[in-house]
């Protein structure tokens, strides 16, 4: 998995049953218009990027990512709230319930010595939600009211670099729904980095979050409401700069789920630790060669328990056996990749090769494994961040023993004038969900696509005080009727800063 993903102030460290092969014909049509309308809005996004460096003189922006080394490029740093339409500073921690949280250490140009190591952020608002419980059949819709409120403290000097960032937030539907009336959304994360010596570096970065919501960022996280859950990923590694052309970095990851919701639980919560070793070549001041090794342990905290009861028919035969959960598993990834500045506003890391994975109660699985992250600061007003990753995920579905995965993410944000801003994720998955390596399977293999989406749009009135807008669309296409939803969510309200 990939866990890692914050960035820091000048330095970045990151579910009836159908086959897909007898969907209907108007099914079919619906996914390529879809698919279509994905494409169209991935293309206004770069011609909007291009439109925008070609309207304003492109100075150097100190303080951008040139250059610097990331394993976990699968996090967008996005710091628009896009359930409420709040935008906030991008130091903050996002209360977006599909937004990246990030740690970051301050828009381009400011780095860790900003006049003002701490800063707060608080949001309110309104707006209406078509369809709260993600249901495929009729929706519940709602208004909705809520708040957040971030703090952000950065510190650096020569040999240390801090950033804190603590979110406290939270929604509530005025309309009667059934289940949760409310979600959830508290976050706290940590990035520290310090220069023990002239060749030791060590750092570690922390994210932790309490969420309602589903994050359409976060491998193997679900993708529609199930209840509270707990999601953590932490990062701790030490580089070492043996000559002047070669060093290494040695990590440790952890990375888990815990949802509140033991029927969800059951076939979800895990914890998975990922240790790791790059061989980094420096080949000119601005490329840089890796050759990486990983070796994850996934530890399922229910593994072995009964998910699907044994099938009796009507003279108490039993016709089909009890299904257990069987998803521990080790796995080994063997990498190569690059790390590269195009120019001071333009930097890239790939890393690309195989994984390599065992389950305990037996059966291998094998499958290419990319990743890579773009960090593009197009000019004054615009900068653009696209990830990308594919390979084995965990499934997080009943029956289904893992999935391989392709999601991408892009967000963007334009400063229109001195006073108005515009914020743009775009999150795309598809996924194939693998049956049980067993003879006997529950759910055969089916495919799903995930779509999601934000615009938010912020008007300063003073420095401090601030009105937004925003939309926020979702659509899941799966093979499983029974998972597939859309969904909307309109919002506006008022931003203050201290």
């Amino acid at each position: 998995m990939s866990t890692e993903r914050f960035s820091m102030a000048g330095h970045e460290t990151k579910r009836l049953l159908v086959s897909s092969s007898s969907l209907p014909s108007n099914d079919v049509a619906r996914k390529m218009r879809r698919s279509s309308i994905f494409l169209l809005t991935l293309i206004s996004v770069v011609g909007w990027s291009e439109i925008s460096k070609a309207q304003e003189a492109v100075s150097t922006t100190s303080g951008s990512s040139a250059g610097t080394s990331t394993t976990a490029p699968s996090s967008a740093t996005s710091t628009t709230d896009l359930s409420t339409g709040t935008t906030s500073s991008p130091t903050a921690v996002s209360t977006a319930p599909s937004a990246t949280s990030s740690v970051q250490g301050g828009p381009g140009g400011v780095g860790v010595f900003s006049p003002t190591p701490v800063q707060i952020y608080v949001g309110l608002s309104g707006g209406y939600d078509d369809n709260v419980n993600t249901n495929l059949g009729a929706k519940q819709g709602s208004g909705f009211t809520g708040g957040n409120i971030i703090l952000d403290y950065t510190f650096g000097d020569p040999r240390l670099q801090l950033v804190v960032n603590a979110g406290a937030g939270g929604v509530y539907y005025l309309e009667h729904v059934t289940g949760q009336n409310y979600d959830i959304d508290l976050k706290g994360a940590l990035g520290i980095t310090y220069k023990s010596s002239p060749r030791l570096t060590l750092g570690s970065t922390i994210l932790v979050e309490y969420l309602t919501e589903p994050n359409f960022d976060n491998p193997g996280g679900l993708n529609s409401r199930s209840g509270n859950y707990l999601y953590t990923t932490d990062q701790f590694f030490f580089n070492y700069v043996w000559s002047r052309r070669f060093s290494t970095k040695t990590s440790y990851t952890l990375e888990a789920y815990q949802y509140e919701d033991e029927a969800i639980g059951l076939f979800s919560d895990r914890s998975a630790h990922t240790f790791g070793n790059e061989f980094q070549l420096q080949m000119v001041p601005t490329t840089k060669l890796v050759a990486e090794y990983r070796y994850a342990i996934v530890n399922y905290q229910h593994d072995g328990d009964v998910i699907i009861p044994a099938q009796f028919n009507f003279f108490g035969m039993q016709i089909a056996p009890a299904v257990r959960l069987q998803n521990n598993s080790t796995t080994q990834f063997v990498l190569l990749g690059i790390d590269h500045t195009f120019n001071p506003r333009f930097s890239g890391s790939i890393r690309g090769g195989a994984e390599f994975r065992s389950y305990d109660s037996g059966g291998d699985s094998t499958s290419p494994y990319f990743e890579g992250t773009l960090n593009y600061v197009v000019g004054k007003r615009t900068t653009v961040n696209w990830n990308a990753r594919y390979g084995i995920e965990e499934p997080g579905v009943t029956g289904s023993q893992s999935r391989t995965t392709f999601r991408t993410g892009i967000h963007g944000k334009f400063d229109l004038t001195s006073r108005v801003s515009t914020a743009l994720d775009l999150y795309y998955s598809h996924d194939q969900y693998h049956a049980f390596t067993t003879a006997f399977t529950p759910i055969p293999p089916f495919s799903e696509d995930s779509f999601d989406a934000g615009l938010s749009l912020h008007y300063a009135i003073t420095p401090l005080i601030g009105v937004q807008v925003g939309y926020h669309y979702t659509d899941i296409i799966s093979d499983l009727a029974g998972r597939e939803y859309s969904r909307n969510r309109v919002s506006g309200g008022v931003s203050l800063k201290f």
